[in-house]
């Protein structure tokens, strides 16, 4: 099968924190680990790095899978919410106390309903694109294979689609 594909990159910078972190009972404590303090429930940021890719089992009439401008355009309102707030988790026990901060002294929150592990940003951010291609009719047309976010240099974690 003849196939194409693209890859935009995005950055951005966020807070968020783990709160339900526990090292000393998660998959893969029993791998021999002695470190288990659990440093990521405490507020932290990362400079995320997101990668989102796009095929096509054919080319538009500009030979292109998608244009990258609206591809870009597609992400950035997103990108835009996520940049330099504090993404935080609706069920969190100080989400109350983030909420009262925001409103005090109009910090930048981005309230979700999941931990926001690098895992879930990146099927929060798959979802979050197939519903803005779903609205526009692209989705007879292009598919997102899969959505890939850095929170380091060496950490990253990667949500695939599936393919029409």
């Amino acid at each position: 099968m003849v196939m194409w594909e693209i890859t935009k990159t995005f950055r951005f910078e966020a807070g968020h924190r783990v709160w339900k972190q526990n090292l000393s009972c998660s998959r893969g404590a029993s791998l021999g680990s002695d470190c288990v303090e659990n440093k990521c429930v405490n507020l932290h940021g990362h400079s995320y790095e997101l990668e989102v890719t796009i095929g096509s089992k054919s080319l538009d009439n500009q030979d292109m899978v998608m244009d990258f401008h609206h591809l870009k355009s597609a992400l950035n309102p997103l990108i835009d919410q996520f940049d330099h707030s504090f993404i935080i988790d609706e069920n969190d026990p100080l989400f109350e106390v983030f909420k009262k901060l925001n409103k005090d002294f109009n910090l930048k929150i981005t309230a979700v309903n999941f931990c926001p592990t690098a895992e879930a940003l990146a099927k929060y951010i798959y979802d979050y694109l197939k519903d803005k291609f779903k609205k526009a009719g692209l989705l007879n047309d292009v598919f997102i294979k899969k959505v890939v976010i850095w929170e380091t240099k060496t950490s990253k974690a990667k949500y695939i689609g599936e393919m029409l």
